[in-house]
Parts: C-alpha cells; sequence; structure tokens
C-alpha cells in the first residue's frame, strides 16, 4: 500500500498521546502543559523532515525529478540538456570619423537586454556596422522590428565621446533560444531509457538527430531513397517548424559521427517534398456553439496539440480533427469547410505527401444557429 505522509496534526496528536502513555500513571496533559507545547514544536519539525523525504524520493525518478536532478538523470543515461543559444545581429554605430568602437561594447534594448559588439569598428563617413551579441543566451534577446520600415533603436550602456548614444539595428536580431525546457529534456531522457540502442535503427536516428540543439522534432525513413539509404525529416524550434539550411547541417554533421558507416543519410527540411509544397498550412472554416472566445481558443490549441506530432507525409483522420475541436467543451459544432495550401479539400482525412508537416494556419469561426 501507498505511504501516507501524515499531517502536521496527526503527527502532534501522535506524539501527545506517546507522552501521556509513558507519564506515570498515563496522567492526561494540562491543555497549556509545557510538554503539550513541545509536542506542537515538535510536530512542526518532524512534517518538515516529511516533506523533505517526500521531495527527495520525487527526484529518484526521471518522471517526477527536478531541474537539477534532472540534469543529473540525463548525465547517467548520456542524455544532455540542449544548451541556450545567443542572439546575434549587426547595428549601426553614428559619429565623428575615425573613432574606435572597441570589442564588447555593450548596449542594451528598452528592456534592459545587453549586447556587445563582437568585432572592432571604426568609424567612417560618419557611421560604422557592427554585429553584436546577446550577453545572455535566450530567446529574450531575440529582437524583431514591428514594423519594417520604422527603426528601431539600441541604447550605449557607457557613452564613448562622438559617439551617438542611440544605435539603429540594422535588420533584426535573432538567432537566440532558450535553454532546453524541462519537459522537453525530460521526454528525451525517457525516449533514451525505454529505446534501446541498436546501432543505427529507426528509433536511434530519431534520438541522434533530437538531441541537436535547434531540433524540435524528427522522423525517420528507412531506405525512403532505395537500398542502403536513410532519410531523416526535422522541424526547428520555436514558432516556425522549417529549419534552416544551417541546422540541416549541423544535423547532418552530427549524424555522419553516429550513422552506420555504410548508411547513406540524408537530412531534409519538411519543405524538402517530394513533388509537394513545403508545410501543409490547413485553414478551416467553423460554426460553433455556443459562440465564445475560451471555446475559440480552446479548439485552437487543440487542433495545434494534434498536428504537432505528425509524421510528415501521414494521413490525419477526419475524426481526430473533429475529437480536437469537440474536446474544447463546445456543445455542437459544424465544419463548413476544409483548405491545404489554400486550396479547398474534402472535410475527410487530410492526406499529406512527401515530406509534407501539417500547421494550423487560420480558423475563422461563426455561430452555429
Amino acid at each position: 500500500m501507498p505511504f501516507l505522509r501524515p499531517t502536521i496534526l496527526e503527527i502532534k496528536d501522535r506524539i501527545e498521546k506517546g507522552i501521556e502513555a509513558r507519564l506515570f500513571g498515563k496522567v492526561a496533559l494540562l491543555r497549556n502543559a509545557i510538554l503539550r507545547i513541545l509536542a506542537r514544536v515538535f510536530a512542526g519539525a518532524i512534517h518538515g523532515n516529511y516533506g523533505y523525504i517526500q521531495w527527495l524520493t520525487e527526484q529518484l525518478f526521471i518522471m517526477t525529478s527536478e531541474t537539477e536532478f534532472l540534469d543529473r538523470h540525463g548525465l547517467l543515461w548520456g542524455v544532455n540538456r540542449k544548451p541556450g543559444s545567443f542572439a546575434s545581429g549587426t547595428v549601426i554605430f553614428s559619429g565623428n570619423d575615425g573613432i574606435i568602437i572597441p570589442l564588447d561594447t555593450r548596449i542594451q534594448n528598452e528592456d534592459g537586454i545587453e549586447y556587445g559588439t563582437t568585432i572592432i569598428g571604426t568609424i567612417t563617413g560618419g557611421t560604422v556596422s557592427i554585429t553584436i551579441q546577446a550577453v545572455e543566451a535566450g530567446e529574450d534577446g531575440n529582437y524583431v522590428r514591428p514594423n519594417p520600415p520604422d527603426p528601431i533603436y539600441l541604447q550605449m550602456i557607457s557613452p564613448i565621446s562622438g559617439v551617438d548614444d542611440t544605435i539603429e539595428i540594422d535588420g533584426d536580431i535573432t538567432g537566440g533560444e532558450d535553454v532546453e525546457a524541462d519537459e522537453d529534456y525530460r521526454a528525451r531522457i525517457l525516449q533514451r531509457v525505454q529505446l534501446t540502442p541498436a546501432g543505427g535503427s529507426e528509433s536511434d536516428y530519431i534520438i541522434w538527430a533530437n538531441s541537436v540543439p535547434g531540433v524540435a522534432r524528427s522522423w525517420c525513413y528507412p531506405l525512403a531513397n532505395g537500398l542502403g539509404t536513410v532519410v531523416v525529416a526535422i522541424t526547428a524550434t520555436g514558432d516556425n517548424p522549417v529549419p534552416s539550411a544551417l541546422l540541416i547541417s549541423d544535423v547532418q554533421a552530427s549524424l555522419n559521427e553516429l550513422k552506420p558507416v555504410t548508411a547513406d543519410l540524408t537530412i531534409v527540411s519538411v519543405t524538402d517534398t517530394l513533388g509537394s509544397s513545403g508545410t501543409a498550412k490547413m485553414s478551416f472554416v467553423l460554426k460553433i456553439t455556443p459562440i465564445d472566445s475560451f471555446y475559440q481558443e480552446a479548439i485552437t490549441n487543440n487542433l495545434k496539440d494534434l498536428f504537432l506530432p505528425q509524421k510528415p507525409g501521414t494521413t490525419i483522420p477526419i475524426s481526430q480533427i473533429r475529437a480536437a475541436i469537440f474536446n474544447s467543451g463546445i456543445t455542437d459544432y459544424e465544419i463548413t469547410s476544409i483548405s491545404v495550401d489554400g486550396i479547398p479539400a474534402s472535410i475527410d482525412d487530410i492526406v499529406l505527401t512527401g515530406y509534407q508537416y501539417p500547421t494550423l494556419d487560420s480558423i475563422t469561426f461563426s455561430e452555429l444557429l
């Protein structure tokens, strides 16, 4: 039977009864007896010990451990947490000609996120373009202009004589990613535990690809291009699932060191379809009742959760789509239309081809009368 942690009142009562049972003549304690007060003090201390023991038992298991202990579980199984990456971009310093902008000159945005210059620059013709990188890794360092024609400025932390304090961003500052979240890391550790390495099996390629920073999900296609070939399709972290050419190159290089020497491996993006057009952007027109923002948000999230783990090139049953809509809690609904990449599709199973990956583009809601 499971162990139930006693409450502080239960512990207090046990201590009081123990004291009464061991007193000469088994005398009952008075209401404000010193021993009754001590029983309450000891109960509080013991209850804290029970809490620590309960917390410690949770750290023994991958499913319930917290960050520090999860890292230890990962190291034990040879699965390292993906590190964060630093946002970078280019800025334009303005000032007097000939002034040198030192390496690691610190500037910051309106939210206090700091960046440092990665090269030394000299102002010529009133300006100089210099690359910068966020001081700390993470998505907070990304800085995308809300309206492209409007300039965005950063502020110098330590002014330089002859240089304007405001520095214009040339383009966007991108590339920053947070350290891998606990739940994503936990899933990869469990995947390593549950799927025994097999010297290049389908699951091995998925585990190898998922361990590369920047990869959100991966799928393996054995013999996709003939005997001895393996194709691995990947999606990127962040809002855009389409991986960059650099990420594909990183995954290719990483897996080349792990794959069997005889395997002909190709890493593809979800846009590298076989005669098809990239990600399948799904649009829906729905009638629901009641028409409420709460249910609209729930339906949107349910459909996103449905599409997220789907294997590129697979078929999504219409029954799963209907279940995702109905599980939002609405009373009734009607699917008026479904479009894939702007092309109307029948209200039936969605068939993806090549390495098409489903993404939710839009949902138009109206009230079902």
